[in-house]
């Protein structure tokens, strides 16, 4: 199916993940024995881990376990809530806690690995937020952070899935940014991680989709459309049962349309885009209001950019009503940028 063609409607995906399905929601204890839930200053991520150490503690399975639920749950609160500045506080915690614990685990064993695995999906999610509320350079530092534990101490399939995750989201930063050479090289290294460590085809659909947000970036219309396809492409390849981590569930057909839409809007071409943007509004759900906002936003700036501006202000309206139940600084952000565009 060309990039052209829209899928037909499906349940909808949010812009990134949603709740996880078919799975009760986890508690993390939000730190019980592990000091998890004590935030530290978001703003300036400094504890990384480090090469020196103890092992990890008695119970230490008890203690990784308690940092998935948490990295899971955080997750979940961010898809519907928001990353603001109370969630951004609760990750940085999370984050620096987590570290602490990594540089205090030496040798190579199952828990030691979870761990590193653990840290660099974390890193992803914390990035990801960091990157949600405007705060570029630390969302580029707490990412680096993760990629430089995965080059030094993460070889095995699970850590480096993870670290193709995180590069994938490093990438859609820099393209978010117009850091094209960047984003380029860290979808190419995200490639040739998953490759090395045992194709997983949700994760390959994720990097394409990644990839195709790029393309549409840099006005590279025919590696969006190849982009678009071979997602399409990868998810088919994925079925019940697959073994694909948890985090990259969330991709389906819907949201590589969504993608694809979002990516013909960056590339200035609005009427390839309306059709696939039109289908995203109607497939968001109220219960993700920063996705449902900024799916009105790309569509309202899609309207703009072919002359509709009575139509582009309607929806516009419409996303200021919905920006006072979403609590993301990147949305307020766009919120602002389109009023400003509409004005001249």
């Amino acid at each position: 199916m060309g990039a052209h063609e829209p899928r037909a409607a499906a349940p909808r995906q949010p812009e990134r993940r949603p709740r996880r399905t078919g799975q009760p929601r986890r508690t993390s204890g939000h730190g019980r024995g592990t000091g998890l839930g004590r935030p530290q200053n978001p703003r300036h991520p400094t504890t990384a881990p480090g090469r020196t150490g103890r092992r990890p503690p008695r119970r230490a399975d008890k203690v990784i376990d308690n940092i998935d639920h948490a990295i899971q749950d955080l997750r979940d609160l961010d898809d519907t809530d928001g990353s603001g500045t109370k969630a951004l506080e609760w990750a940085g915690g999370l984050w620096q806690a987590t570290a602490r614990i990594v540089n205090g685990a030496t040798g190579d064993n199952a828990n030691v690995r979870r761990l590193h695995t653990a840290f660099i999906e974390l890193s992803e999610q914390y990035g990801w937020m960091a990157f949600d509320n405007n705060l570029h350079p630390q969302a580029q530092r707490i990412y680096h952070t993760g990629m430089r534990l995965a080059a030094e101490k993460s070889p095995h399939p699970a850590a480096r899935h993870a670290t193709s995750n995180l590069l994938a989201s490093a990438a859609y930063q820099a393209a978010w940014l117009g850091q094209h050479a960047e984003a380029t090289v860290f979808l190419t290294v995200a490639e040739r991680t998953n490759t090395a460590a045992g194709t997983t085809p949700a994760l390959a659909a994720v990097i394409a989709e990644r990839r195709l947000f790029a393309a549409g970036r840099c006005g590279d219309t025919e590696d969006l459309r190849r982009a678009s396809d071979t997602a399409h492409e990868q998810l088919d390849k994925t079925g019940l049962g697959s073994g694909a981590p948890w985090w990259c569930q969330w991709l389906s057909h819907t949201a590589i349309d969504a993608a694809t839409g979002r990516a013909w809007l960056a590339a200035r071409q609005p009427h390839h885009a309306e059709p696939y943007l039109t289908r995203r509004v109607t497939a968001t759900s109220l219960g993700y209001p920063r996705d449902h906002m900024l799916a009105v936003l790309d569509l309202a700036d899609a309207h703009r950019q072919s002359g509709d501006t009575d139509r582009a202000t309607q929806l516009h309206d419409t996303a200021t009503t919905l920006a006072e139940h979403v609590d993301s600084p990147r949305a307020q952000l766009r919120l602002q940028q389109l009023a400003t565009a509409l004005t001249h």
